[in-house]
């Protein structure tokens, strides 16, 4: 299964996937920005009041009613940094066409997107013509109050952190959320200028997974969205830069009253999501890594020499970029720091026994064989290699993954370069703190 491209009226383009496996279906609308790194708070905060109400729905109750009466339909929001761009958008979960009988898919697709529509384009404002006082208000507090419930959670703190210090110098390096202080500093006219600002750098991207025709889904867009204009320029030019120059290590350190220390190392590597063999050994090579309770990270570094509570890998294919986080006692971090490297070595050795090899093939086969099980993760799977250029389906995914050799990823892994390591310090009981375990 391959998704569709289709260009629809003036400037926009679905990505569909059709198929009859789902009784719900997938409708997703997204846009893809730069990230702005003077104005990337601004958004975030942008984004959460026009979700508090529109021009026909001014409230999120009635919006919520509206949502219950379209036969339960879901949205979540989707606001993140992918690569070095954001994107910014809606998914909703709908019913099937087939089980609408009457009523018709198409009339739901439509009633679904002139929501999503009005919340972009037609969101509640005041006698003024500027977002809601009150609105802008309560977002900004609730803004605040997610900035600082980050240290809440160490774990997340501290991964956060190390890829702020390691994207320092790339647009992913910037806050999603600014700082207290910016957001304070906002105020309604200064929030409608950047919503007027954006609107014009919004070029609508849709993807569905469901039964419906390709007609009946390009008719409910354009019906729709048909109306305004968006331009030939995709925003794309962020999906696409250029890959950072190579650096010494570089350690950092911040105390906080916490429970147990967190270690979080960042990591450079060769390969990204649009580098063909390099990716798949690379996904393969960090599976064996740390990303599985099989892993060499975890069986060595936790198990077998009781270094840390907990120790594991995440590789970022769309930065090129891993990163192993461990939980643990301040006196140990520098020896956990050493045995990590040396696990790393020794994959760079070709030291991988077969019951890690089969263990990890088994797993990424797993992982993506489950993605077939829900729309909303075929969704994300395909729309992210989509934006990149990447056109593998699924099949051919864990067909690539079952054809790397050993050989792949040991290269894969002489690429790797450790750049940057955070360590958040225990200094206290941190009672209230978030427990990981």
């Amino acid at each position: 299964m391959i998704p569709k491209v289709i260009s629809v009226g003036k400037g926009m383009t679905l990505w569909q996937c059709q198929t009859e496996k789902f009784k719900a279906e997938t409708l997703s609308l997204s846009f893809v920005l730069p990230i702005d790194r003077e104005s990337a708070y601004l958004t975030s905060l942008l984004f959460s009041v026009l979700l508090r109400g529109t021009k026909s729905y001014p409230t999120v109750s009635a919006l919520n009613k509206r949502l219950d009466y379209l036969f339960g339909t879901e949205l979540s929001v989707r606001n993140f940094y992918r690569g070095d761009c954001r994107i910014l958008g809606l998914s909703a979960n709908i019913l099937g066409g087939r089980y609408l009988f009457d009523c018709g898919n198409e009339s739901l697709l439509q009633d679904v997107l002139s929501i999503m529509w009005e919340i972009f384009f037609f969101p509640a404002l005041d006698e003024n013509g500027l977002l809601n006082a009150h609105y802008v208000e309560s977002e900004k507090e609730l803004q605040c109050d997610t900035i600082r419930a980050q240290k809440n959670n160490p774990h997340a703190y501290a991964a956060d952190r190390c890829r702020s210090l390691m994207y320092e110098n790339e647009p992913s390096g910037t806050p999603i959320y600014g700082s207290e202080k910016q957001v304070m500093a906002v105020t309604p006219e200064m929030l409608t200028a950047h919503w007027k600002t954006l609107c014009h750098l919004l070029r609508p991207c849709f993807f569905y997974v469901g039964s419906q025709r390709e007609q009946t889904v390009t008719d409910a867009i354009e019906r729709v969205f048909g109306g305004l204009f968006f331009g030939e320029n995709e925003n794309r030019e962020c999906l696409f830069v250029g890959k950072p120059q190579k650096r010494q290590l570089r350690h950092f350190e911040e105390s906080l009253p916490v429970s147990q220390g967190h270690l979080v190392m960042g990591l450079r590597t060769g390969a990204r999501v649009t580098d063909g063999d390099g990716f798949y050994a690379m996904t393969l090579c960090n599976e064996i890594l740390g990303a599985s309770p099989v892993s060499k990270l975890f069986v060595n570094v936790r198990e077998k020499r009781s270094l840390c509570y907990s120790c594991s890998s995440v590789y970022n294919s769309y930065k090129g970029a891993l990163l192993i986080s461990c939980g643990l006692e301040n006196d140990r971090k520098d020896e956990a720091e050493a045995e990590i490297l040396r696990q790393i070595d020794a994959i760079r050795r070709g030291e991988i026994s077969d019951e890690e090899w089969l263990a990890a093939k088994k797993s990424l086969e797993n992982a993506y064989r489950q993605l077939e099980d829900s729309p909303a993760a075929i969704e994300s799977y395909y729309f992210g290699r989509t934006l990149f250029g990447v056109k593998d389906s699924l099949e051919e995914c864990r067909r690539r993954f079952s054809a790397v050799t050993k050989e792949q990823v040991v290269r894969a892994a002489k690429d790797i370069l450790a750049d940057t390591v955070f360590f958040l310090r225990q200094t206290g009981n941190g009672e209230g703190e978030y427990d990981e375990e």
